[in-house]
């Protein structure tokens, strides 16, 4: 599958929380880092997808 690098204003529409928020558990969660490219920061659509299905999981089985 062919991955889409979003910029930070996309995913925060996508998952809708704060920048600090974003850029916390970015520090926390290895999937949820940005690659920098020069002054920018993007994120994996595929890593952020498979961040969130993660919780999907762990949500349905508890």
């Amino acid at each position: 599958m062919k991955d889409r690098y979003l910029k930070i204003d996309d995913v925060l529409v996508i998952i809708k929380i704060s920048r600090a928020t974003l850029y916390r558990l970015a520090k926390k969660e290895k999937l949820l880092k940005p690659i920098k490219v020069g002054g920018s920061s993007f994120w994996s659509q595929n890593n952020l997808d498979y961040y969130f299905d993660g919780l999907k999981q762990k949500n349905l089985s508890a």
